[in-house]
């Protein structure tokens, strides 16, 4: 976690946020997939840059044996193409029922569901604070890696979960 943020603070400190600032404006939609964070193993996202500095996204995903939904507001600290941010975000986590005993990731299964069976179905809801990093190439192409904090609502079991992607703006 410390090496993230020394990452982060690293990169907003390179650069100027000119080309960025540009490129948002000019490319609003964003749309790629995820591995990890807030969709679990493998998601599909879509990206809408409302300012320059400003993005909502949102997607669906899966865990194998389960299904994942996330909507995430994210704020920019702008650089020349790598820009480190904060982002806030919900997301349910749900199965109607499942052959599988033994799910990931460990925070789902040893947190939010707390010993009980997924065999026969579950529902969890998170609020998910975050920080992150995006590089974004002048064609389009943009890698991103983030760290969550998620806490399951109502409750606020909590754990930790990283995530990364890949999206083209257009």
């Amino acid at each position: 976690m410390k090496t993230l943020l020394h990452v982060i603070l690293l990169a907003s400190s390179l650069g100027y946020a000119g080309f960025l600032e540009d490129f948002k404006n000019e490319r609003r939609f964003g749309a790629g997939v995820s591995a990890g964070g807030p969709l679990s193993s493998l998601g599909m996202e879509i990206e809408f840059n409302l300012e320059p500095e400003i993005s909502i996204a949102g997607g669906l995903g899966t865990g194998g044996s389960y299904s994942t939904l996330a909507v995430k507001g994210r704020y920019f600290l702008l650089g020349d193409q790598v820009s480190p941010y904060f982002l806030m975000g919900i997301a349910r986590w749900w199965s109607d029922g499942t052959s599988e005993r033994d799910i990931g990731p460990s925070v789902l299964k040893n947190i939010f569901l707390e010993g009980a069976d997924p065999r026969s179905g579950f529902s969890v809801w998170t609020l998910y604070p975050g920080i992150g990093v995006q590089f974004i190439h002048d064609s389009g192409f943009s890698l991103y890696l983030e760290a969550h904090y998620f806490f399951k609502i109502p409750n606020f079991a909590n754990g930790t979960y990283a995530g990364m992607g890949a999206s083209w703006f257009f």
